[in-house]
């Protein structure tokens, strides 16, 4: 800061040397106040600028039953994510801006701007995530599998709303309103998240990967209304989250009624066909899904996790998915390898799954 003002101040006499025969009293001030507002920190110098960009690229391998319905057995490449991301601070308020390019079309993501008016409660206004499970809120790079739970899939989109947060001891809330299915319609959705903390509570990743030796846990109550689609739909849900030691866990059920039904993002879909086999899942009404997901830290390097799924759809589709984590920089530098097997009442819908892929960079 002193630095950049020594420069400017010394470029602004070196003008007025130049000058100086011309100069009157009032170019004097004018001369003083163009002087300050080159030196005055600007919009984003009070708070910075942070940008960060992140890359998920991942080769994938289905046979010929649960892809394609018996056709041909499937291999190729996909971008999870392409992500470029840009926020700040001013005082009190803030801002964060981020498109994702991996379909070969930068989508706006995040758009939003937010105002922490106290020291327990914020507010933010925009295009953001809803804040439903834990599932669909962790950043990519700190997921524990390659793809989200169903759960979190269902709700990894991102809307125009409002928001607030807040915070009172170990309790954590999150009220959001959105446009809904019927975008600036009369309709709307809202959704409510309350967190209980134990010890330091989950953080901000998925797995054990840093964890303290102690218990850090987060358990979680929701409820989501949605009369922007068919009826009055609304899904209640439980999820509980952490860390113990070497061992990480997760656990997530809701309860989904007969209007509810969600199409999930394309980071489940490679198990029923998504962006490589062109059907896409769906989080169906009148069920109740679950996900139970356990990890386990070998080394500084390396993680095991397991995780079962029950969709409850249709189809009565379960898959037991096995991960491995190879960590070179944390979550920001890492190799990933699952291996997912589907099993459903029809033999159609059965099938095995196999995904490698690097991960590197991050959204935030």
């Amino acid at each position: 800061m002193y630095m950049n003002k020594f420069a400017m101040t010394a470029l602004a006499f070196s003008t007025l040397g130049a000058s100086a025969s011309a100069t009157t009293g009032n170019d004097w001030l004018e001369l003083d106040r163009e002087i300050n507002a080159l030196t005055s920190p600007s919009l984003f110098q009070q708070g910075g600028i942070n940008v960060t960009a992140l890359i998920r690229v991942y080769g994938t391998y289905g046979d010929d039953d649960a892809q394609t319905g018996g056709g041909s057995d499937i291999t190729g490449f996909e971008l999870d994510d392409v992500d470029i991301a840009v926020s700040g601070e001013v005082g009190d308020f803030g801002w964060r801006i981020n498109v994702d390019a991996d379909s070969g079309v930068a989508v706006l993501e995040d758009a939003y701007a937010w105002w922490q008016f106290s020291d327990y409660v914020s507010a933010r206004l925009g295009q953001f995530k809803p804040q439903v499970f834990f599932s669909n809120l962790v950043d990519p790079e700190n997921q524990v599998m390659i793809d989200r739970t169903l759960l979190g899939s269902a709700f990894d989109f991102w809307d125009l709303g409002a928001g607030a947060n807040g915070q009172y001891e170990m309790i954590d809330w999150m009220v959001n309103v959105f446009n809904g299915a019927d975008a600036d319609g009369n309709d709307s959705r809202y959704t409510f998240r309350v967190e209980y903390d134990l010890g330091q509570g989950v953080g901000e990743y998925e797995g054990a990967y840093g964890a303290g030796d102690d218990l850090n846990a987060t358990v979680g109550g929701v409820y989501v209304h949605d009369d922007s689609i068919s009826g009055d739909a609304s899904l209640f849900g439980v999820d509980f989250n952490g860390t113990f030691g070497q061992i990480g866990f997760g656990a997530e059920i809701a309860d989904v009624d007969d209007d509810f039904g969600m199409t999930t993002a394309g980071d489940f879909g490679n198990y029923f066909g998504g962006p490589l086999g062109g059907v896409q899942p769906f989080l169906a009404g009148d069920s109740t899904p679950f996900a139970l997901t356990g990890s386990f830290m070998l080394n500084e390097e390396f993680e095991v996790a397991l995780r079962f799924q029950d969709v409850d759809d249709a189809d009565d589709r379960r898959l037991l998915t096995a991960g491995v984590n190879w960590f070179q920089s944390g979550h920001n530098a890492k190799w990933q390898a699952n291996i997912t097997d589907v099993s459903a009442d029809t033999d159609a819908n059965e099938g095995t799954f196999l995904q490698v892929g690097l991960v590197l960079g991050s959204t935030r």
